[in-house]
């Protein structure tokens, strides 16, 4: 008779979204793994990948989902979040891209 354990999984929620400016939505292919929350642009091959200190002025959005390379990755166009809860690169800080997001209809708080 086969044993079973019991699976123990830890969930802890994060308050993303502070407000109630709309948010809009694209999907597009990720070039790298990218975690939730993470701001990302589309390099020149049309992929998403996580925002880097060269790459801030062509900053596209924030990661809705995680994705695997070459999967589908939902990311936000527009809303407002709180800035301490993104998933910011090594190199990049909330100060560098806050502008930029604000030219796209993303605020942070």
């Amino acid at each position: 008779m086969a044993q079973y354990e019991i699976e123990k999984r830890e969930h802890t929620p994060v308050n993303f979204l502070a407000g109630d400016f709309p948010t809009a939505t694209d999907v597009a292919t990720a070039k790298a793994a990218i975690k939730e929350r993470t701001p990302v642009t589309l390099g020149d091959d049309g992929k998403l990948e996580a925002v880097t200190s060269a790459t801030i002025e062509k900053l596209t959005g924030i990661a809705a989902t995680n994705a695997e390379a070459d999967e589908q990755c939902v990311y936000f166009l527009t809303g407002e979040f709180f800035a301490s809860a993104l998933e910011l690169p090594s190199g990049v800080t909330v100060d560098a891209i806050k502008e930029t997001l604000r030219n796209k209809s993303i605020f942070l708080r």
